[in-house]
């Protein structure tokens, strides 16, 4: 047992390393392989809804949307989740749609009990391997903003300042003048 906790608390070290003491709050614009081409949300991506496994994706596209990326069994996941559900509800009045989506290979009930030990106010997915594939760049947490027509904008630090500028990419994408 004292191994496999050593062993997920050195996952976590490496799934996170944007956490490490001096690092910088990253925003990266998402683009393809070449770096030239921005990448937009592919809305027929395979998720399987928590609360509703009919709900699909593409009822998120064509709006702005923050989308919570994580594993319910990481220490830095569980950490920065309520920050980013009061950043949702910070926003929601002003037209910010927000979704979590569980990393593929998680249990149903393990992401409940997330859901549940964080009052979870956002519909909740589980990747079923297409998202990481397409978006992901094996860490854990990411948070994406989605731009009315797409684009998309990945933030790696999601305290402290990260949230700052998280929130100010929100009000860019939510049209919002200072």
């Amino acid at each position: 047992m004292r191994k496999l906790v050593f062993l997920l608390a050195l996952f976590c070290v490496f799934c996170d390393a944007q956490m490490l003491p001096g690092a910088k709050p990253v925003t990266t614009y998402m683009t393809d392989s070449t770096g030239k081409q921005q990448l937009v949300m592919d809305f027929s991506v395979s998720l399987t809804g928590i609360k509703d496994s009919n709900m699909p994706f593409s009822v998120f596209s064509s709006r702005p949307l923050m989308i919570y990326y994580f594993s319910p069994h990481c220490p830095h996941c569980k950490k920065s989740y309520n920050g980013i559900q009061q950043v949702a509800k910070e926003y929601e009045q002003r037209g910010l749609t927000s979704i979590a989506i569980a990393v593929s290979g998680v249990g149903k009930r393990d992401i409940m009990m997330f859901m549940e030990e964080h009052n979870a106010s956002i519909p909740f997915f589980q990747d079923n391997g297409d998202f990481a594939k397409k978006y992901g760049d094996g860490y854990v947490p990411r948070l994406y903003l989605v731009f009315s027509d797409g684009k998309i904008v990945r933030h790696t630090s999601l305290e402290n300042e990260g949230l700052k500028d998280v929130k100010a990419d929100i009000e860019k994408l939510l049209g919002i003048k200072k």
